[in-house]
């Protein structure tokens, strides 16, 4: 199932509405989030999203694809530090990280980070990146109140990835 066209979920919506009950093992009545390993050394962007659903957003220079995923957040040894890295490239932090707050309670509820995926260059060789576009993502975790809820699920995501293109004429 899919989010209906033209409905993009406020931040808060994605922590609390989503996340939160994902987190604590509550089914949710639809899902329209698909479940992928987006980090790890199995797979890239292009490969793991090829089944998703995207929805398409233009403009005058650009065309682009917007999908929703829940993913594992990739612990290095267990610790506070995630893993990033794909196959061939690697998800870099631009952001350092939105505070995400309830509207009703003004308590914290979550964090925004903002990513893009730099593939690895072959040696010698250069403008290969853009082979399968430009990939941004914004990744929702939850933080403040939401960490004092019994969850089952603790180190879930949701990722909000777009792949940009140039139109073409």
């Amino acid at each position: 199932m899919r989010i209906a066209p033209g409905v993009v979920p406020s931040d808060e919506e994605l922590i609390n509405c989503y996340l939160l009950k994902v987190s604590m093992g509550i089914p949710l009545p639809w899902n329209w989030m698909s479940e992928k390993e987006i980090y790890g050394e199995t797979a890239d962007p292009w490969e793991v999203l090829q089944d998703v659903h995207w929805e398409d957003f233009h403009s005058e220079t650009k065309f682009k694809h917007v999908t929703y995923v829940l993913t594992k957040l990739l612990r290095v040894n267990g610790k506070t530090r995630i893993a990033r890295r794909t196959k061939s490239g690697t998800w870099k932090g631009q952001t350092s990280g939105k505070e995400i707050y309830d509207e009703s309670s003004g308590n914290l509820i979550g964090l925004s980070r903002m990513f893009t995926f730099y593939k690895n260059k072959p040696k010698g060789r250069s403008g290969e990146e853009e082979e399968h576009g430009h990939w941004i993502m914004q990744e929702f975790s939850l933080a403040g109140v939401c960490l004092n809820f019994e969850l089952k699920f603790k180190d879930y995501a949701i990722c909000r990835i777009t792949r940009m293109f140039p139109k073409e004429n």
